[in-house]
């Protein structure tokens, strides 16, 4: 994805939603890199909503980046509610699966299980207790930030991640790919995004 691409679909929507995520893994130079681009695109696209997952590494870089400019326009969505609530942004929307209704629930579980089948009997006991249900409530999560739920967390207009480019796909990162792809969103990886604000 180019630039002027990437400009072209926010300029067509009158509130668009950049989902901004990927590896939690990534080198302090990645990290100032990353939270330059949100800062930029925050500037750039002041119509612009921003929405990611809560996570540290990429997630934190760009939502920090968000938060120099405007943190009332982030929206994070974090597998439970009191997930890493000392690192929150003040100013910033939260969401969690915990909010969905059981229909929606079953929906967001459906999407879930279509773009990594391999998980359908994790998500299947997403409400026990344990590691399972945790590790299940985190891809509902990821399924979430592509899917959207209502009015105001609505899908997004396009995402922008930051991967391991020998394997994109690779871990929650790669499942959030994966919705992007089924659901139709347009993304990006660093290695076009990384040049836009040189």
């Amino acid at each position: 994805m180019t630039y002027p691409e990437f400009t072209a679909l926010l300029m067509a929507s009158a509130r668009p939603v950049i989902l901004l995520e990927g590896r939690r893994s990534i080198s302090s130079s990645d990290f100032r890199r990353a939270h330059t681009t949100a800062r930029h695109l925050a500037e750039a696209f002041p119509h612009a909503l921003f929405r990611s997952g809560n996570a540290d590494g990429s997630d934190q870089a760009f939502t920090d980046g968000i938060a120099t400019v405007d943190p009332s326009r982030l929206q994070i969505i974090a597998p439970y509610q009191s997930h890493r609530r000392q690192y929150r942004t003040p100013g910033a929307t939260y969401e969690s699966p915990d909010s969905l209704n059981r229909a929606q629930e079953e929906t967001i579980a459906g999407h879930t299980i279509q773009a990594t089948p391999r998980n359908s009997r994790l998500i299947d006991r997403r409400a026990d207790s344990g590691p399972l249900a945790a590790k299940a409530r985190y891809l509902m999560r990821d399924t979430m930030k592509v899917t959207g739920h209502s009015e105001t967390f609505p899908p997004p207009t396009v995402a922008l991640f930051y991967v391991s480019l020998d394997d994109p796909e690779a871990g929650g990162t790669g499942h959030t790919i994966r919705v992007c792809r089924q659901h139709g969103v347009p993304y990006a990886f660093q290695n076009s995004w990384d040049s836009w604000f040189e």
